[in-house]
């Protein structure tokens, strides 16, 4: 029974002490697609822009209506030569009436069936927009977490060694081998890793609230960027291969090139107001009257209806000025777009180059500096250098893990960034980066 005992509260002791799940990329992001606010705005903004192009086709479709009608009339005949004699009369008039109206020639509502394409194609072009969007802020949430809490964790590292050094300062002090200089120097170090400390777990708490507004939940244990990870050059490597691919296909400017179509043919159905409008029309009617007297009848009539707009006040030819200048203004900011795109593409892909060389070169400054901090230990505990010297070379080993660290993440950031310049950020490329963690 004992021994049963000790192995139940052996394995809760194990359980207890055994770390949290961590959560990767991936989950992270599926968290977010499933909970951000954002994205699912943008993703209920998607389907009601669907319906815009059977709002386009309603009109030219046959348009049926119905109406029924009962009312009292009274009738004072004074003079008559015919039926009905003179005299007072009472009825009562029932009236039903079936119509249907067939569009022939509309030229506004044709332009306006265009326009619902184009703006499905936007709408479309938004939605691919707003998922490399969640991406991109989901991936720069997860990695700001990591680096803040690496920053909190070499902050802590650095505490420890600053007061390591402190205390062997004060034991070189009063056996005399140290100077009080020594002791203050140490002292100031130690106090300046505390308030950095602070600075970096202060961090760590907004980064993990940034994630929580993405994900709706707190996610306080995230899987580890694995060391080394994968360092790739864009391929192709020619700059202007990557900016014309963005022009081509990247969503932000497509939904500005479709607002662009979209203004242009609002000039097109604005002016349509001086169009003649032409209508097929069928209708069958049957009135029923009671009273002194009863008539019952039922009228068909098919006929074309032909409506030519001769003055309407102006209003058409200022409506036309109107989306004229609208359309400019949209063909400006379209080309305000396309530089844009150009530039995010350029600078994305120059991120991405420098970053590789800069993570390269920070793993080697990491080494320097390690052998640096050696070295500078070894010559203060012999007497060829000082506790300045010492505390600056720890300061510069951890400055370096800092760097490090926060290069690995901004690489894998520009690189998301690039290919969503480009329009071609999705799914698999998270995945991508999910094999990278540990």
């Amino acid at each position: 029974m004992l021994h049963r005992y000790f192995i139940v509260g052996l394995v809760v002791i194990l359980v207890s002490q055994s770390p949290a799940r961590a959560e990767n990329l991936w989950q992270v992001y599926e968290l977010a697609r499933a909970n951000d606010p954002i994205y699912r705005a943008a993703e209920a903004d998607y389907r009601a822009q669907l319906e815009t192009k059977a709002q386009a086709i309603a009109p030219l479709l046959p348009q049926v209506n119905a109406s029924a009608s009962r009312g009292k009339d009274k009738l004072d005949v004074t003079k008559s030569t015919t039926f009905p004699p003179i005299g007072n009369y009472d009825t009562n008039t029932t009236k039903y009436s079936l119509s249907l109206t067939q569009a022939i020639y509309h030229h506004d509502r044709w332009v306006a069936l265009r326009q619902a394409n184009a703006q499905v194609a936007r709408a479309e072009a938004g939605w691919a927009s707003a998922k490399h969007d969640l991406i991109i802020r989901v991936a720069q949430a997860y990695f700001g977490v990591l680096s803040a809490d690496d920053s909190l964790n070499f902050a802590r590292a650095e505490k420890q060694a600053f007061d390591q050094q402190l205390q062997q300062t004060q034991q070189r002090f009063q056996v005399g081998l140290s100077a009080i200089t020594d002791v203050y120097d140490a002292q100031a170090r130690y106090d300046q890793s505390v308030a950095q400390e602070i600075t970096a777990d202060n961090q760590l708490a907004t980064a993990r609230e940034a994630l929580r507004e993405l994900t709706g939940q707190a996610v306080m244990n995230l899987a580890l960027l694995k060391d080394p990870s994968p360092l790739l050059n864009p391929e192709p490597a020619n700059i202007d291969s990557w900016v014309k691919t963005a022009l081509e296909q990247n969503f932000t400017l497509l939904m500005s090139e479709k607002t662009l179509d979209i203004a242009r043919d609002e000039v097109n159905r604005v002016r349509a107001g001086h169009y003649p409008t032409l209508d097929l029309v069928a209708a069958r009617t049957s009135t029923n009257t009671s009273g002194d007297s009863t008539l019952d009848s039922k009228d068909t009539t098919l006929s074309l209806q032909l409506n030519v707009p001769l003055f309407s006040g102006g209003l058409v030819y200022s409506q036309t000025n109107a989306a004229e200048q609208r359309y400019f203004q949209n063909k400006e900011l379209y080309e305000q777009q396309r530089r844009a795109t150009e530039r995010a593409a350029r600078i994305s892909f120059l991120s991405v180059q420098a970053d590789v060389s800069q993570v390269t070169a920070l793993r080697q400054t990491l080494k320097s500096s390690q052998t640096a901090m050696e070295a500078t230990q070894t010559g203060y505990e012999v007497g060829t250098r000082t506790i300045v010297d010492v505390l600056n070379s720890k300061q510069s080993l951890y400055g370096a893990q800092r760097d490090y660290a926060v290069a690995r993440y901004n690489y894998i950031i520009e690189t998301l960034k690039l290919k969503q310049a480009v329009g071609s950020l999705n799914d698999d490329e998270v995945k991508k980066v999910n094999e990278w963690l540990q």
